[in-house]
């Protein structure tokens, strides 16, 4: 088993990505290599100051859940260093998405049941 790596694109972003290729390849390319050593990291490409939100690589055996909500995506982890600053610096947004992780748990439990 390897590392993976998961990436969100901002769709507005896309004419800079692509006037740009070559630069954002190498930089997502040198983040998805790090094996886990870089942070959650943005990165610019052209004019464009984050077209990107990258999550920390991890091994296949390092199991997260990630979340999209508003304009990002978000690693809910109760041992990631990147959630705890997120509930503690962002406490009103931390806790929307466990309301919406809590909700979307118990629907997928009604629809489990259901399907007996």
């Amino acid at each position: 088993m390897g590392y993976l790596t998961t990436i969100t694109i901002r769709n507005d972003a896309l004419s800079t990505i692509e006037d740009n290729k070559d630069d954002f390849m190498e930089k997502l390319v040198r983040h998805c290599g790090s094996g886990g050593r870089t942070a959650h990291e943005y990165f610019s490409v052209g004019n464009h100051a984050n077209p990107v939100v990258l999550q920390t690589p991890r091994h296949a055996d390092d199991h997260t859940i990630y979340v999209h909500m508003g304009n990002t995506v978000v690693n809910m982890n109760a041992y990631s260093k990147d959630t705890k600053e997120m509930m503690e610096h962002s406490s009103t947004f931390f806790d929307s998405v466990l309301e919406y992780m809590e909700d979307q748990v118990e629907e997928l439990k009604k629809l489990k049941k259901n399907q007996k």
